[in-house]
């Protein structure tokens, strides 16, 4: 049997690659200029998972980490700031992929590096959090910090919400509503979302 050690940290790991094997094809996908659609469904893919991903991080693993690291509260700080930088780099994404008259200028292949950067900086904080956590775990808990992040990241928002409260009382509620008015609209734009193809609505031209 896997420790929980193990669990959580292949959990993250997994995470970590799929978010990257994401990125990387967003990318190829632009460069190869491949159909709308396709572009569109495969940058979807990626936002969707890099903000459910850091919304169930911050659900489950912060407040383990600000309790039981030394130094807990700096690093939780140090990670959220990081957060909110995806977020808004994701948004950015978005607002390029959908023609909004202040991206639509911007290059994406611009857009598309900050996103990478701004994944892999996120990525190596969070690494670095769960294995410190994953380490003052003691055995015989059989993943319960895994299968809570697998959890409430299927439940997390859609969207990014750099603004919004990521830790603290009201980051439940803060959650909660943004899965519902991200849900909203979802299907109002027609993404695709856990799997599901919603009618497709086409964006702004990507050329």
């Amino acid at each position: 049997m896997r420790t929980m050690q193990d669990s959580l940290l292949t959990a993250i790991g997994a995470s970590h690659r799929v978010l990257g094997e994401q990125l990387v094809m967003v990318g190829r996908a632009v460069q190869e200029r491949e159909s709308t659609r396709a572009i569109v469904q495969k940058t979807d893919a990626f936002m969707i998972h890099a903000c459910r991903h850091v919304s169930a991080t911050c659900a489950v693993i912060l407040p383990a980490a600000r309790h039981r690291l030394p130094g807990g509260r700096h690093r939780v700080q140090l990670y959220i700031h990081q957060v909110r930088r995806l977020e808004r780099s994701v948004a950015q994404m978005k607002r390029r992929l959908y023609g909004a008259s202040r991206s639509i200028r911007l290059p994406w292949a611009q857009v598309w590096e900050a996103m990478q950067h701004e994944l892999e900086e996120l990525m190596a904080i969070e690494l670095a959090i769960v294995a410190d956590v994953a380490a003052g775990v003691g055995p015989g808990t059989d993943g319960r910090l895994a299968r809570r992040l697998a959890g409430s990241e299927a439940g997390s928002p859609t969207r990014p919400h750099p603004n919004s409260p990521h830790t603290g009382w009201l980051a439940p509620l803060s959650r909660r509503f943004w899965v519902r008015a991200d849900s909203f609209w979802d299907a109002v734009e027609g993404r695709v979302v856990a799997g599901a193809v919603k009618a497709f609505k086409a964006p702004a031209r990507l050329a």
